[in-house]
This record gives C-alpha cells, structure tokens and sequence, in this order.
C-alpha cells in the first residue's frame, strides 16, 4: 500500500518552533493518500486522522471518500465480521436512511445492531459507522483500484482516545492513532511480552510475536519479534535463525501511515495510548 502524509507548513509554524519550544497548537491539518487495489481484494486499512470540521463524527462516508459504491467494510466484531456493504454517495441517506450502506449478513433478518429495513428494495440500511483513529477495517473493492485520501487533523496532545487491546487472547483489531509509520516502536504499542502483532499479506498473515523489550535486539538481532508462523523454515521474509533458542528472529517491523494490523494479547488489557511528537 503506498502512502503519502503530507503536512500543512502553516500549521506547523505555529506549533513548532525549536526542539526546547513547547508545542502550543492541539493539531497539525493534512491529508494521507491509501491505494486501495480493486478486483475483490482484501486491504487492511486505519484511519489516522480526525476529519476536520466543527460538525465531523468520523462517518465512514467522509474517512472513505474514495469509495464509489460496491465496496464492502469489513469490521471486527470480536468474534467475526459486520459487512456494511457501500451502495455509492447519498443512496441510502437520499431515501431517508441513517447511512449510505447496507448490511450484507442479512437475509431477512438484520445482523447488524440499529438496521432499518427497506421494504421497497429489500435492503437493511445500517446505522452510521464511524471509523475513529485508530479504527481498522477491511474493505474489498470489487472495482477498479481506486485512491482514498483522508483529510483531517492529526491529534498532538493528549487529546485522542486510547484503543482497548483485549486480554485473555483476545484479537483487537487495530491502527496508530495518529500519522506515524515506520518501526513498529515508534508507535509506543504498550506490549509486555508474548502478544502476536498479525500482519495481513493479501493471502493469510504474518504473526510477529514480541518476545519483549529488548530481547531479540539484546542479542544483536534486527527486532524483539520472532516468527510465530515457522516451525523449523521462517515464513517472514527476511528472518534470521537463532540456533541457541531455536527461533527465527524477524527484521524491524515497519507499519505504514493507515496500515491495520491484528493485536492478540494473552495477558491482562492494555491500553493503547498515543501522542504525535514533532522533533
């Protein structure tokens, strides 16, 4: 997925002004451009910015703006998935509808909470979804590939909601909060040790599993993951075998600005709280 985070040089000049200044604007506006791949892919994405605008409560509608209708939104129940199924701009609100999408679990039982049913199309239209920072869905585009760019604020300080990452082996589907890519460490994932970070590949996942602060770096290895999908052969390209603990260590783990990934977390909840730090 290629991204691009591009930042409004007159917001910044008001926030940041040397590394010994303090940071007095609360956000930074600019906008994130994700690829999203046609013909029923699967892409894993994150809102990383809160839309902009007095009135905005992060609609779907307005985080997925690239869509052109057919899509559907794949969103982690826990358990499984709701399909809010994308019927285009202004179709199910010009009816009169909560939301422009459909539920597409249904036969003629709705399975999404809050559902209208639509007699004269024999559709359930769904309640609004809204795709907070730090919410991950799946889309598959039936279609051509086709450009979203979100646009909003990116949240500095303090002001954006922590993500819950479930315990007891609990699956939190989940994204940064805020626009930062690059080594999964610098998104300050408050992980202890044991929990599986699953990446999607197109096809199946990618399990990194920490094995904690500073223990694979420790002994001079790329990462603190290891790779949780080998058994004696590494699946993680890039991986380097550690004959003494009989594990492969992976390289660093690099998330893009908007990428989703898994957390499953075999210890007690953690909460995952973010700020944006501008050198």
């Amino acid at each position: 997925m290629k991204k691009t985070l591009l930042i409004a040089a007159a917001a910044l000049a008001a926030g940041v002004i040397s590394s010994q200044a303090q940071v007095y604007s609360q956000n930074i506006v600019g906008y994130v451009n994700q690829v999203i791949p046609g013909s029923y892919a699967f892409t894993l994405v994150a809102n990383p910015l809160q839309v902009a605008g007095a009135t905005s409560t992060n609609n779907a509608s307005q985080v997925l703006s690239g869509l052109v209708g057919g899509e559907t939104v794949l969103v982690w129940k826990g358990n499984g998935y709701y399909a809010y199924i994308y019927a285009g701009a202004g179709v199910g609100t010009g009816l009169g509808y909560p939301s422009d999408f459909y539920d597409g679990n249904v036969g003629t039982a709705a399975a999404i909470p809050g559902t209208v049913y639509d007699a004269g199309n024999d559709v359930h239209w769904t309640p609004a979804l809204i795709l907070d920072q730090g919410k991950a869905v799946y889309i598959s585009n039936p279609g051509a590939t086709v450009t979203n760019t979100y646009v909003g604020n990116a949240v500095i300080q303090n002001t954006n909601t922590p993500v819950t990452l479930a315990g007891s082996y609990g699956l939190t589907l989940t994204g940064s909060s805020v626009p930062v890519g690059g080594n999964i460490t610098n998104l300050t994932l408050p992980l202890v040790g044991g929990e599986t970070v699953l990446i999607w590949k197109g096809n199946g996942y990618y399990a990194y599993i920490y094995a904690g602060p500073g223990v694979g770096t420790g002994l001079g290895y790329a990462s603190d993951y290891y790779d949780g999908n080998a058994g004696t052969a590494a699946s993680i390209p890039g991986t380097v075998y550690d004959a003494a603990n009989d594990v492969y260590w992976t390289p660093a783990l690099n998330i893009a600005v908007g990428q989703g990934f898994f957390v499953s977390n075999p210890g007690s909840t953690l909460q995952w709280k973010q700020n944006l730090v501008i050198p």
